[in-house]
C-alpha cells in the first residue's frame, strides 16, 4: 500500500492545491546514485534503485520498465533483432497485456510504499517514425499513405489496449504517454499533420482514462508551444518534462495555463555545480509550485553523466525551498 501522506500529496497536486511540499516526480539511470545508497554492490537490483527514490523522496517515478528478454547468441540473435522492427506494428495480444500488467504490478508493489510509479506507454507517432526511419516514414507518408495511417493506427490501438487496462485495474492516476513530437526549434511536424494524424488518435486512445478522472501526461522532449491549446482540448492533462533548452519557460506557463495544465520538470542539471543547481532549483519552485500543479523533477532524468554531487544538491534543495507555503 501506498503511504497515506503520499496519496495525499499527489492528489492534491494533481487537483492544483498545495499539500505539505512540493511533490518530485523523476527517473533514475545513474549507477553512482544506486553505488552511493547500496555500498557499491556488484549488481543492482530494482529493489536496490527503489532505496534511493525512497531516500531522495522520490514521489512518483515516471517511466516504467519492461524486463527485457535475454538476447539469443549467434545468428539466431541477429536475425531476431533485425525482424523486432515489425514486431513493433503489432496489435497487442490478450496474454502479451496480461503478463505486462503483472510486471508492471509486481514493480508498483516494490515501489511502495513511498513512491508510485506510473505508467508510460508508447505513443503512435514517434515509435512509428523511429521503426521505419524519419525519411523513409516522412516519404511513405506522401507515396503510401494509407499503408503508414496503417501502421500508425496498430500503435494507437495498443495505446488505448493499455489506457483500458490501466483504467480497468483502478492503478492510480498517472499515465504518461511518450511521444516526442518536438525539437529545439519547435514541432518535428507541422500543426496541421498533427491535428489530422496524431491529435485525434491520442484523443480517442486516451478516452478510457478520461472516463475515470486518470490525468495524463505527454512525455515529448522540445518546444511544444504551437499545439499545448490543442493538447489541452483532446484531454492531455500535463506535460514533461517542460524543456527549458528549447524555450519552454516554466514560468510563462505557468501564469498562461493557472489550474488547467499539470507542469513536470524541469531543472537541468547539466553544465552547473552543486551551487548553480541549488540555485535553479529554487528558481524553479518559484515560478512553477503555487498553488499546486508542480511536480518537480530532473529535465532529462538522472542519467549516467550527471555528477552525484549535483544530483545530492538537487533533492537537497527540493527539500529546502519546496515546503508549502513557499518562502521564497
Amino acid at each position: 500500500m501506498l503511504d497515506q501522506k503520499l496519496i495525499d500529496r499527489i492528489d492534491r497536486s494533481l487537483d492544483f492545491q498545495e499539500s505539505d511540499r512540493v511533490p518530485i516526480c523523476d527517473f533514475l539511470d545513474n549507477r553512482k546514485v544506486f553505488n552511493y545508497f547500496t555500498h557499491h554492490k556488484n549488481e543492482i537490483t530494482l529493489s536496490d534503485k527503489v532505496k534511493a527514490y525512497h531516500n531522495f523522496g522520490i514521489d512518483v517515478c515516471w517511466r516504467f520498465e519492461k524486463r527485457q528478454k535475454p538476447r539469443e547468441p549467434g545468428m539466431i540473435g541477429i536475425l531476431k533483432k533485425l525482424t523486432s522492427r515489425q514486431d513493433k506494428f503489432a496489435a497487442l495480444t490478450p496474454e502479451e497485456i496480461a503478463q505486462e500488467f503483472e510486471e508492471f504490478k509486481e514493480q508498483q508493489k516494490l515501489f511502495m510504499p513511498h513512491t508510485y510509479l506510473a505508467m508510460s506507454a508508447e505513443g503512435c507517432l514517434s515509435l512509428a517514425y523511429r521503426s521505419l526511419g524519419f525519411e523513409n516514414f516522412c516519404e511513405k507518408m506522401y507515396t503510401d499513405a494509407m499503408d503508414v495511417e496503417k501502421l500508425i493506427d496498430i500503435l494507437a490501438d495498443n495505446l488505448y489496449v493499455r489506457a483500458n487496462e490501466f483504467s480497468r485495474q483502478q492503478l492510480g492516476r498517472i499515465f504518461f504517454i511518450t511521444d516526442d513530437i518536438a525539437y529545439k526549434k519547435g514541432l518535428i511536424f507541422s500543426p496541421s499533420f498533427l491535428r489530422k494524424q496524431w491529435l485525434p488518435r491520442i484523443k480517442n486512445a486516451i478516452s478510457p482514462l478520461k472516463k475515470n478522472n486518470i490525468k495524463v501526461i505527454l512525455h515529448s522532449d522540445g518546444n511544444l508551444k504551437a499545439i499545448i491549446d490543442d493538447l489541452i482540448d483532446i484531454g492531455i492533462d500535463g506535460i514533461h518534462p517542460v524543456d527549458s533548452e528549447a524555450g519552454m519557460d516554466i514560468g510563462v506557463l505557468k501564469k498562461t495555463y493557472h489550474k488547467t495544465l499539470l507542469l513536470f520538470g524541469n531543472v537541468v542539471l547539466y553544465g552547473l555545480d552543486a551551487e548553480g543547481i541549488s540555485e535553479q532549483t529554487k528558481k524553479c519552485i518559484k515560478q512553477a509550485s503555487f498553488s499546486g500543479g508542480h511536480f518537480i523533477g530532473s529535465s532529462a532524468g538522472i542519467d549516467k553523466n550527471i555528477s552525484l554531487k549535483n544530483v545530492l544538491s538537487f533533492y537537497t534543495s527540493i527539500k529546502e525551498y519546496g515546503k508549502y507555503p513557499l518562502q521564497i
